[in-house]
């Protein structure tokens, strides 16, 4: 014992004087730590970002390895950085797979993001039931975050699934929800009338919790086609259902659907229809919802602007929840709007502010921002990529979160990109453009951000056996 309190104290000695540690080996005089090694790896900390981010007082050198990044991280003295990353503004984030994937899968197609969990859209996969193959079934992926990364939880298929549903070509989640269109679910004899399935999660189980269609829904209404999550709302589009108005049908018109929770019952609302609908506009192929205001974009609307129609210019419009009834709020268009920018394409509303998609603008694209003010909607800022390539189809997906937008543009340089703008006060900037990890997979086909967190779909990836990507941000 007392010859290891020796040996012990020696080592401090020595430690505090040549201020050297040689781990299997003398260190070199200019290291403080030596560890020489033909076989075995160094591991720095390894966290998420949120807890990166966490750490009390870093001091200049701080060193660690991003989970949610997939990148080692430097501090500065001032900021945390990335050193694994080439350039500021061109990113490509961490990309994931289903565990089961196929080819013609098209994972990724929908993507929605919450908190620690994101779920994914395979609206082509095939399904096996009792033996048989049922093509294009479809089903959704929940993927949850850890210390250690995103990695996948669950699968989900309908209980009722068959095929030709394409159950996931969209999808919500918010809190312990999760929300799953088949939009072209046969409903009795009425084919292609479409449905949305709600799950519950209990700690890592997810289950059905109802299966929801239509009140007064026919054949190829699409119902479910895009889905919204918030609270204890959804709501639903019905973009191609036919709308009786004074005893004249306009086919494909459009709808959407709200749909409440109360304890583990869903029940229809309210259907929402545009003021001055018509034949063709598809009303409801794009729909977002936030507090007491719902969004639903109408990309094929017509639009008279100086006596001169602008066909397929579109539009969107707004609606306010009081108590149970929801009214027309406004109906945004675009300051410049032309003759088939399709705005409406892609919509999305986040606090007291909106972002729509006009994804043939200018034969590459745009994004529109509209601020509320009372009951008043302004356009605040038109958003748009210089670079952007002919047909990129920039807009094509939207999505809000506080001062982020995240705009995908999936046809972008042949492969796709998603854009991150930030806005200041009442400016919007560009900040970032996030790259595909491969060529033509269709990246931003479906975007989803929630805080700076984000994740970005390309469905075409490997003969349609699609990926995500699926990371966070710094310093915008």
């Amino acid at each position: 014992m007392k010859h290891l309190l020796l040996l012990f104290l020696y080592l401090i000695v020595c430690t505090e004087i040549q201020a050297q540690v040689g781990i299997g080996g003398k260190p070199h005089p200019s290291a403080a730590l030596d560890v020489p090694s033909t076989d075995k790896a160094f591991y720095p900390p390894r966290m998420t970002s949120a807890q990166r981010k966490n750490i009390i007082n870093p001091q200049p050198g701080a060193f660690v390895y991003d989970t949610d990044q997939g990148a080692l991280y430097l501090f500065n003295g001032q900021i945390w950085q990335s050193v694994t990353v080439s350039s500021a503004n061109y990113v490509t984030p961490l990309s994931f797979t289903a565990t089961d994937g196929g080819s013609n899968s098209s994972f990724g197609a929908g993507v929605s993001i919450a908190g620690d969990y994101t779920i994914i859209g395979a609206p082509d996969a095939e399904i096996v039931n009792n033996g048989v193959t049922s093509t294009d079934q479809g089903a959704a992926y929940i993927f949850t975050r850890s210390t250690h990364g995103w990695s996948q939880q669950v699968k989900l298929v309908a209980d009722d699934g068959a095929a030709g549903d394409h159950f996931g070509q969209a999808v919500a989640i918010y809190g312990d929800y999760a929300i799953v269109g088949a939009y072209q679910d046969d409903i009795g004899s009425n084919l292609n009338q479409g449905s949305v399935y709600i799950f519950i999660r209990n700690g890592t189980t997810w289950t059905q919790q109802a299966k929801l269609t239509a009140s007064d829904g026919s054949a190829n209404d699409l119902f479910g086609s895009k889905v919204a999550l918030y609270g204890d709302y959804a709501i639903v589009s019905g973009g191609d259902d036919d709308i009786t108005v004074n005893g004249v049908a306009n086919t494909d018109q459009g709808s959407a659907f709200i749909y409440i929770r109360s304890g583990t019952t869903w029940t229809e609302q309210a259907k929402l229809i545009a003021s001055d609908g018509a034949s063709s506009t598809y009303f409801g192929n794009s729909v977002s919802i936030y507090g007491d205001y719902a969004l639903v974009g109408a990309y094929n609307a017509s639009i008279l602007v100086n006596g001169a129609t602008h066909e397929g210019q579109g539009a969107t419009y707004v609606f306010i929840r009081n108590g149970t009834t929801w009214t027309e709020q406004a109906k945004l268009i675009a300051s410049d709007g032309a003759s088939s920018d399709r705005f409406g394409a892609s919509v999305s509303i986040n606090g007291d502010y909106a972002l729509v998609g006009a994804d043939q603008d200018d034969n590459s694209g745009s994004a529109y921002v509209f601020i509320r003010n009372g009951s008043t909607w302004m356009q605040q800022a038109k958003l748009t990529f210089s670079n952007s390539y002919y047909q990129s189809y920039f807009g094509g997906a939207v999505s809000l979160s506080g001062k982020y937008a995240l705009i995908g543009a999936y046809k972008n340089d042949s492969s796709g990109n998603a854009f991150i703008f930030a806005r200041d006060g009442t400016t919007w900037a560009y900040r970032r453009i996030l790259n595909p990890t491969a060529t033509g997979g269709s990246y931003g086909t479906s975007i989803s951000i929630d805080h700076e967190t984000y994740i970005i779909g390309a469905p075409s990836f490997q003969n349609n056996t699609g990926q995500v990507a699926i990371s966070t941000f710094d310093n915008l």
